[in-house]
């Protein structure tokens, strides 16, 4: 698919070789159309190839697409959430083409889709208090996902019977057997029971349903069975418009690039019927970083790798198997979690109290060696004296003492038995309100997590008596800072060793044993997103099973300084001036005054003051920085790519940001501003993207 009709490396000789080629990134979900019912769809996927296939961009990579539905609402509209690594969120299902639609419905349809498309559909401006800022005609998540449902259970109703019969049906519920199945039924209880909390089922739940008993509950005949296939019929319809958008993409010599989320919903069919695969009682996510100061906590449970491993990763193998039959490349999310995973207790909130699993730990023996090991309650039990509570909450202090904590003599405070944690806590303040005058419940919850997490040592699970593990930056808390200061300088040893010596040939071999067996599963072209807090190792790893690590400009590894240099990454690589999870780089520019004034000089190499707005040459000089790159795949953001181009600009570049990593429950509701049959029609924009392409090979 990427060759077919290439004649560059004839025009250009130089890259004969070592092919690159360019693309962009769009969320499905953000596709513009005047047939998309209020949300982009599978079938917007054509006119994009199209746009694509004539400005010979090679790629377009999404995020994922899988089903995220739990609660039936914008609850469910974070795209990594999925509640089954194979099933295709119906949201994405174009009503209108249907096979055997029934005329009635396809009227009724056509009339919600241009309501929800209307300009006047939202009555007032739209407004994102993470990225505080009005966003311009974004999704409407429920009156989509509700319209849609609607119409879907409608045309089951009407044709569900004969589409079931049919030999196309029958022939993809084969194949999809072994996850359809247990999808639907999972589908079905969770409706029934009005919760995906499968552990609320009673006598089915987590774990609970045997394939003999699956079996019986999914039968023709069976009470459940019309209920249960309805959800069977919608997944063949969504893999019927998927397919036919994957394989028009191969005709015009464009491939689809997958996203392969690191980590599956707690409350998933896969979580539901196959606990063993998981750590239920842990969450993942990320440790702090320039984005998320408090570290990322996904809510997922962490993979029980051992047990994976028994059947040489079966479950990855076939949830790969379940990509290609759409998407010629993927992206792993997070790669690093091959390696090893920022694990909390499920009792945390944030990712403070993370460590990463698995690790070698620091011993009792290393802590003895060090002079640490004589009062371990000091080190791991959070730290609370009457002045941190005062510096905390102020004059007031004592009334969150009186609610929360018990005085342990000396000074010495403490948690109320079971208010240890960030999740308990939460729920007393979600219920009760702030115990501070004038004080919002906001302001004494940032306050109670971080008492919870003003630790320096975490005790580890199974031996809390012998292993133990640094909080992460724990020279920020003031259980450490309030430490002699040899205490301090032999805790940072400790520190950076754990971090940053004793786990690289152990994360090595650890991922060596995974990803081989992913990367033979399918012939897509493997990418990985190794950003973040990366071991020495990684970086050979990939090389070894030729992957494809990620560069942003905006975020350079070490010792690069503030920006990567784009003439420096390596062939086997993608390059992208910015993703979903930060602003684009005009949304950056406006942001930043003085890292903006920093790339203008040197990266831009421009003299003078740096213009104050991020114009159509600013963007444009981005772009061509990553075209020329030596990376074998240079990836665009739409948003960055219309940046070039004045008259099609976002002019709140806030705005175009998609996601906020702080937020864990962030709405993902971005939709371009601009249709694509609009986008079409600027055939001068689309020649431009088209001669830069060629003029850097």
């Amino acid at each position: 698919a990427l060759v077919q009709n290439d004649d560059l490396s004839d025009t250009y000789p130089l890259y004969k070789t070592e092919w690159r080629g360019a693309g962009i990134a769009v969320p499905v979900f953000g596709l513009r159309s005047e047939a998309g019912m209020g949300v982009g769809e599978f079938l917007d996927l054509r006119p994009t190839v199209d746009i694509c296939a004539k400005a010979k961009l090679k790629v377009v990579q999404l995020l994922p697409v899988t089903d995220t539905t739990s609660w039936h609402d914008e609850r469910d509209s974070y795209p990594y959430s999925s509640i089954s690594v194979h099933a295709l969120h119906p949201i994405y299902i174009r009503i209108g083409a249907i096979p055997g639609l029934p005329a009635p419905i396809r009227a009724e349809a056509d009339a919600e889709t241009k309501r929800l498309n209307d300009p006047g559909y939202f009555k007032k401006a739209v407004w994102d208090e993470d990225l505080k800022t009005e966003l311009v005609r974004p999704v409407d998540y429920t009156a989509v996902i509700t319209a849609k449902d609607k119409f879907l259970h409608r045309t089951y109703d009407e044709i569900g019977s004969k589409v079931l019969a049919s030999a196309e049906f029958q022939a993809f519920f084969a194949e999809a057997e072994s996850w359809l199945r247990p999808y639907g039924l999972f589908c079905w209880l969770r409706d029934f029971f009005g919760t995906a909390i499968h552990e609320d089922w009673g006598a089915l739940g987590t774990g609970r349903v045997s394939k003999e008993k699956m079996g019986q509950l999914t039968a023709p005949g069976s009470e459940l069975y019309r209920g249960v296939a309805y959800h069977w019929v919608v997944q063949y319809w969504a893999h019927l418009q998927l397919k036919e958008a994957s394989d028009y993409a191969v005709q015009q010599g464009v491939m689809l690039k997958g996203d392969l989320p690191i980590g599956v919903d707690h409350d998933s069919v896969d979580a539901w019927f196959e606990p063993h695969l998981f750590h239920m009682d842990k969450k993942t996510g990320a440790p702090p970083d320039d984005y998320a100061e408090y570290g990322q906590n996904w809510g997922f449970p962490t993979y029980n790798w051992e047990v994976m491993a028994q059947d040489n990763f079966a479950w990855w193998r076939a949830r790969l198997h379940s990509m290609s039959r759409y998407f010629h490349a993927f992206r792993i999310d997070h790669i690093l979690g091959f390696f090893r995973i920022w694990e909390m207790p499920a009792a945390a909130t944030t990712g403070l109290l993370g460590r990463f699993r698995p690790s070698l730990p620091l011993t009792r023996e290393e802590l003895n060696r060090e002079g640490l090991g004589h009062d371990m309650p000091r080190l791991c039990s959070p730290y609370i004296r009457p002045h941190i509570m005062q510096r905390l909450f102020g004059g007031e202090w004592f009334k969150v003492k009186d609610r929360f904590l018990d005085d342990a003599g000396g000074g010495i405070l403490r948690f109320k038995d079971g208010l240890w944690s960030e999740v308990a806590l939460k729920a007393i303040v979600d219920r009760e309100g702030s115990c501070l005058p004038y004080q919002e419940p906001k302001v004494l919850l940032t306050g109670l997590s971080v008492l919870v997490n003003n630790v320096v040592l975490l005790r580890d699970d199974k031996e809390p008596e012998a292993k133990f593990y640094p909080r992460i930056e724990m020279w920020k808390t003031a259980s450490f800072q309030e430490l002699p200061g040899d205490m301090q300088h032999r805790l940072r040893g400790l520190y950076q060793s754990y971090f940053y010596g004793r786990q690289d040939q152990f994360w090595a071999d650890l991922a060596m044993q995974k990803l081989p067996a992913l990367m033979d599963a399918s012939e897509m072209v493997v990418c990985g997103e190794d950003l973040g807090m990366i071991p020495a190792c990684v970086a050979g790893v990939l090389d070894k099973l030729v992957i494809m690590g990620l560069k942003i400009q905006r975020m350079p590894a070490p010792g690069q300084g503030k920006f990567g240099r784009c003439n420096t990454y390596p062939h086997l690589s993608v390059c992208t001036p910015s993703c979903h999870d930060m602003s684009t780089v005009a949304g950056w520019w406006d942001e930043n005054k003085q890292l903006r004034q920093e790339l203008w000089n040197t990266i831009l190499q421009r003299p003078g003051e740096a213009p104050a707005r991020c114009n159509a040459d600013i963007a444009s000089m981005v772009v061509k920085q990553h075209l020329w790159s030596p990376s074998c795949l240079a990836i665009f953001p739409i948003q960055d790519l219309m940046a070039m181009d004045d008259r099609l600009a976002n002019r709140n570049p806030r705005s175009d940001q998609i996601n906020w990593p702080p937020n864990p429950k962030h709405y993902w509701r971005w939709r371009c501003h601009i249709t694509l049959d609009e986008l079409q029609k600027k055939t001068d924009f689309i020649s431009n993207i088209r001669s830069l392409v060629e003029q850097s090979g």
